[in-house]
């Protein structure tokens, strides 16, 4: 195998495998990066045995085709160290590959690729067809409520499935739970999965380079997901596991209910925090028919105190509840609307955050029970 390609092209196909080869591994066959030349397109692949992506890098000069594992760590670590140039590597009969780029020449040993173990296929199930744009908007959304506790391990993922005409995904980790929706041509067959969080996070990383009215194929089997661009493909396994009744979680009807400007309480939040963070982030709301009172305090640090403008669209009596200023944070940073609506029937429910006129998001977050309102 020979070619001759720029440096930074051959970094970024690195990069976009990398994350699916383990640093170390029982296996040390899955620390390499299989490297296969062929028809000008170089096939770059990692597989860890949970997660397996595959990049094509067209390659126009070609000497030689031919194929190699290489040590993921050892290549990456020498292509991003190189100038923004061309570089040549070729790969003898031995596995012996030499790198030249302008005044560099370095030769590191590789193994045959009869060695690596065969790249999951996943060809029948749900076929589906998304732009990136929806993709990353449904993991983006979901992806901050993921519990990483591993031994709930079907709470270590987000709950894909269909209902009707839309795609819903799902996660929460027991303080929280965020449910995003979007619109599909129903499908004939009902299906639902939990896909790891380490697959979406990985394509979703992945997904912020693409454009997003590029569509994105998937395949969902009973074992396996497979997401399928031009020149990328990330195939995952599925956690087994019952996912619990999202919909038990979700308030159908709520007491109080408060418009709020997402920039104001965000700002306020962050304030907030600063001081929170040292009582365990804990936060006590206040609310009335145009304020709403963000209060935290902590021993031997200090107090907290700001009032937000909102505006009440429902219910009459002043109300009180707190949270975790963090939980409240992690969503106010993830949605992109300039208002929220905030709904609770008292201190001890679940709350739920939900976007006016839109009912695609929903987030509920679980009060931290406290009798400690300060004046």
């Amino acid at each position: 195998m020979e070619f001759t390609c720029k440096s930074k092209e051959l970094k970024d196909a690195i990069g976009v495998v990398e994350k699916a080869i383990a640093a170390k591994s029982s296996l040390p066959v899955l620390e390499n990066v299989f490297l296969e030349l062929s028809d000008g397109v170089l096939k770059l692949r990692g597989n860890n045995l949970e997660i397996g992506i595959e990049n094509n890098l067209p390659i126009n000069q070609v000497q030689a085709n031919g194929s190699v594992l290489l040590k993921a760590k050892t290549l990456s670590g020498i292509i991003s160290k190189l100038d923004d140039e061309f570089i040549t590597l070729k790969a003898d009969e031995q596995n012996k590959v030499t790198i030249k780029s302008g005044k560099v020449d370095l030769a590191i040993l590789g193994n045959k690729v009869d060695e690596y173990p065969v790249f999951p296929e996943v060809e029948s199930g749900q076929h589906l067809s998304l732009t990136v744009d929806a993709l990353r908007d449904l993991i983006s959304h979901t992806l901050i409520a993921v519990s990483y506790d591993e031994t709930k391990q079907f709470l270590n993922g987000i709950l894909v499935r269909n209902e009707q005409d839309n795609l819903v995904f799902v996660s929460t980790d027991g303080y929280r739970l965020a449910l995003k929706k979007q619109g599909i041509v129903p499908l004939d067959d009902q299906f639902s999965s939990i896909v790891p969080h380490k697959a979406f996070s990985e394509l979703n990383r992945i997904l912020q380079n693409e454009a997003g009215d590029k569509k994105v194929q998937i395949i969902i089997s009973a074992g396996q997901v497979s997401f399928k661009m031009d020149n990328f493909l990330l195939i995952s396994r599925l956690i087994q596991g019952q996912f619990p009744d999202y919909n038990q979680v979700i308030p159908k009807e709520t007491a109080n209910s408060f418009k709020i400007s997402k920039q104001a309480f965000m700002a306020a939040s962050e304030r907030a925090s600063i001081i929170a963070s040292a009582s365990n982030n804990v936060v006590r709301f206040s609310f009335d028919n145009d304020n709403m009172v963000l209060q935290a305090n902590a021993k031997g640090l200090g107090d907290f105190k700001e009032d937000v403008p909102i505006s009440r669209l429902s219910g009459s009596d002043s109300a009180k509840i707190a949270f975790n200023i963090r939980l409240i944070l992690d969503v106010l940073k993830t949605v992109s609307v300039n208002d929220l609506i905030i709904s609770f029937n008292n201190e001890l429910s679940p709350c739920k955050m939900t976007i006016e006129n839109d009912d695609s998001f929903c987030y509920i977050i679980m009060p931290i029970r406290t009798t400690d309102y300060q004046d």
